[in-house]
């Protein structure tokens, strides 16, 4: 009896840590060149219009997930573009400023992080389109890079959060509405990737 209940400790650690390991972020970003990207991204990008400018590529690594990523800036907000391994997009975020999120919607979102915590700070606010598989590839990238503001987002936001006198950075999703979606924590190792 006392075995089967070690094990069953255990059992539940081991859930619990695996738990905690999948909602952590530690993500890589290396910077490659253009032909490292496979062709169908390259066909897609090519499509950019032609003032985006400082446009840059990436491999990236989240844990067992890899993909591409491209980073512009076009009318004065930074884009990034992410593919999946194999191509295919996945979604574009832009980053903004605090003051761009609709006043009701920023109104649900800091209701939601005056509840989770004793104070929050925003660090970085993207806008963040997911493209779906139904539609076309170019039309959706261009739609989202040239009339966003037509287009339904959620935001992605990496926020400090204050809770029992620790600070933690994370990053939160919320619907176009307001309404939390989903969190992860941020390991301090890859903090460096926000700030671009």
């Amino acid at each position: 009896m006392k075995t089967f209940k070690n094990i069953l400790i255990l059992a539940v650690i081991l859930c619990y840590a695996l738990d905690l390991s999948a909602q952590n972020k530690v993500e890589k970003e290396s910077r490659i060149e253009v032909d490292e990207l496979p062709q169908t991204i390259v066909t897609v990008l090519s499509t950019l219009p032609e003032d985006a400018k400082r446009i840059r590529y990436y491999k990236e690594t989240d844990g067992d997930k890899h993909s591409f990523e491209s980073k512009f800036k076009f009318r004065r907000h930074w884009h990034s573009v992410e593919f999946s391994n194999f191509g295919i997009l996945e979604d574009i975020e832009i980053t903004v400023k605090e003051r761009d999120i609709p006043d009701l919607v920023k109104l649900v979102i800091s209701n939601y992080l005056n509840a989770q915590s004793q104070k929050f700070n925003f660090i970085k606010i993207q806008e963040q389109y997911i493209f779906d598989p139904n539609q076309t590839v170019i039309p959706f990238l261009n739609s989202v890079v040239t009339n966003r503001m037509q287009m339904q987002c959620n935001y992605e936001i990496i926020v400090a959060l204050k809770q029992n006198t620790v600070w933690q950075l994370k990053e939160m999703t919320f619907d176009s509405k307001g309404e939390f979606m989903n969190s992860r924590t941020i390991q301090p190792d890859s903090y460096e990737y926000i700030m671009y």
